[in-house]
């Protein structure tokens, strides 16, 4: 009866009894656009309901998959191949990265890092960042770009960005670097002689598969160490430099922007390699924690509790609103002996990225004492002055 009086309270309101066959002819002109429209919309939730619910976690915390989880994953996320993994995906984030050490045969030194950045959602768009460190001066060179589109060539076993003066190729073990800035240059030939890399968590069914928690999920392939040969150019005078560079390549439906991280490249002298990835969300609290040590072509995964990573010193920035990086560490990791303290070789190493990709974060190289000797990069990113030091981990 209720539904009733309403009803007629409704159409009395509408204009005096004349509101009902209108409202009936209006239904029997429209109502296949009525239920069609109730059909997309019944279609669009369940969409958005079944692809939500479809990424099924890998770690929770840290840790490893339940077999359930890591069964379902393995059926829907393949497995990387290589070549062909080497290759632009579509998929929403992606990114191709060196960095490394460098020096002349007189014994001058110096580090780098290059990236290209390729952006696939409603609009499609590549950067490109670099920075160049003269070791003897202390001065810190960096460059950037940004454009529509995707300016590679499309190959399908292997990749190459060309865009102005940067350039990025590899094809299987062989790759070229290249980039140039004001009163500074660089063009690398790198090569490989071991099996590349695929970062895998303790007790994750898919090798080069990591779980982003509610950021998504990312693949990730590294070469710690290609041979690279090339000629370096400051102020107009050219060198001729060698060194050992660490390429990563990562790709995925995960947004970075959801996340800061401590990421770690460190080529050790007795000829071990060791990274670690440690992620955070925008609040600190831990969404990932692992690593992985190579040497002597044997490779083991690290989960959160076979290492220690503890800051033990900061650096502010003095032009990005008071940033505030943990730039000192030390670094343990028990099962291999390694007690290493982490500095950076120049403090102020803070990219300011923000005309292209809308953020600031720290990428250098540092130097290796403690245990071990060596050498590396780090990246802290995701940084920001309201979010501060819950960067020490255990």
């Amino acid at each position: 009866m209720n539904t009733g009086t309403s009803r007629s309270y409704g159409i009395r309101q509408q204009g005096r009894g004349k509101a009902r066959p209108g409202s009936s002819r209006w239904f029997r002109r429209y109502r296949w656009l009525v239920i069609a429209g109730w059909l997309i919309m019944m279609v669009a939730v369940g969409w958005v309901f079944f692809t939500s619910s479809n990424r099924i976690p890998l770690a929770a915390s840290a840790g490893g998959a339940t077999e359930q989880s890591a069964t379902m994953v393995s059926n829907t996320m393949p497995p990387v191949k290589l070549p062909a993994d080497d290759a632009a995906h579509e998929m929403l984030t992606e990114w191709w990265y060196y960095s490394g050490h460098l020096q002349t045969d007189s014994g001058e030194r110096y580090s780098f890092h290059i990236a290209s950045f390729l952006r696939k959602g409603t609009l499609t768009h590549t950067v490109f960042h670099g920075s160049l460190l003269d070791h003897q001066t202390e001065k810190l060179y960096t460059e950037q770009a940004r454009t529509a589109g995707n300016p590679s060539d499309g190959r399908r076993d292997g990749f190459s960005f060309k865009f102005g003066s940067w350039q990025l190729q590899g094809d299987g073990a062989q790759h070229a670097a290249k980039m140039a800035g004001k009163d500074f240059a660089l063009d690398l030939q790198l090569n490989d002689s071991r099996q590349p890399l695929l970062h895998q968590a303790p007790g994750t069914p898919i090798a080069g598969l990591l779980d982003f928690g509610v950021a998504g999920m990312s693949y990730y392939t590294s070469r710690p160490r290609m041979a690279a040969q090339g000629i370096l150019t400051i102020g107009g005078t050219a060198r001729k430099v060698h060194g050992e560079v660490w390429f990563d390549h990562q790709w995925g439906d995960f947004e970075a922007a959801k996340l800061r991280w401590n990421w770690f490249a460190l080529q050790l002298t007795d000829g071990a390699d060791l990274m670690i990835f440690e992620l955070f969300d925008r609040q600190g609290e831990p969404v990932l924690r692992m690593g992985t040590y190579s040497k002597d072509g044997e490779v083991s995964a690290l989960g959160a509790s076979d290492f220690q990573a503890t800051s033990r010193g900061t650096w502010k920035s003095p032009s990005s609103g008071g940033v505030l990086y943990p730039v000192h560490w030390t670094i343990v990791v028990p099962a291999t002996g390694l007690k290493l303290k982490v500095d950076p070789v120049i403090r102020a190493s803070e990219f300011d990225a923000r005309t292209t990709t809308l953020n600031v974060y720290w990428e250098g190289a540092v130097k290796l004492s403690g245990s071990h000797r060596g050498v590396g990069f780090m990246e802290l990113s995701g940084y920001h002055p309201s979010v501060q030091q819950t960067a020490t981990s255990q």
